[in-house]
């Protein structure tokens, strides 16, 4: 069986699709990290994807059929690892810096390889890409969408003053 692509639409949970946000769990350190998204499609699409050959297990969750597709970052040939392309809503490159990282509930087009090995009947499938619709800004646990954050411009300020300020803890708190 020849190679086939795949879009496959809903919505997107726990994206690492950039190199800085990968997942680098301790099974994949063959491959110093791996790439993967899930994504909430419909029963059409989840279907048809099976006929295709897609062995993965859908999980049923949110009205929908949760399904995770990853990559390596480093596979055994140069075509199988590193980072998948990342498009937004025009088809252009994801600015990490400009768009910040892709938050749960975001919406989008999850691009798949599905293939035949030489010596397997098995179908395997490899992440290409991910376009995001509508995205939904990154939160983490603090709070925060992105380091620079938690920092106020002060661009417009005089320069003159150097004072400080801090958040003072509660005499029965450990600081750390």
């Amino acid at each position: 069986m020849p190679s086939t692509q795949h879009d496959v639409k809903g919505t997107i949970h726990w994206a690492k699709v950039f190199e800085t946000n990968r997942d680098r769990a301790d099974f994949h350190s063959e491959t110093e990290g791996a790439y993967k998204v899930t994504v909430i499609t419909d029963k059409e699409t989840m279907k048809g994807l099976q006929k295709a050959g897609l062995r993965k297990e859908f999980k049923e969750e949110d009205g929908g059929f949760k399904v995770t597709f990853d990559r390596p970052h480093k596979g055994n040939f140069d075509w199988q690892g590193g980072a998948p392309i990342v498009a937004d809503i025009t088809g252009k490159a994801w600015d990490l810096e400009d768009n910040g990282l892709i938050g749960n509930g975001s919406t989008g087009i999850v691009k798949i390889e599905l293939y035949s090995g030489k010596n397997s009947p098995r179908t395997g499938s490899r992440l290409l890409g991910l376009q995001i619709l509508e995205h939904v800004v990154y939160e983490s646990e603090n709070g925060s969408s992105q380091s620079g954050s938690m920092f106020t411009d002060h661009s417009d300020s005089s320069g003159g003053s150097t004072s400080s300020t801090s958040q003072e803890e509660p005499q029965d708190s450990i600081p750390f």
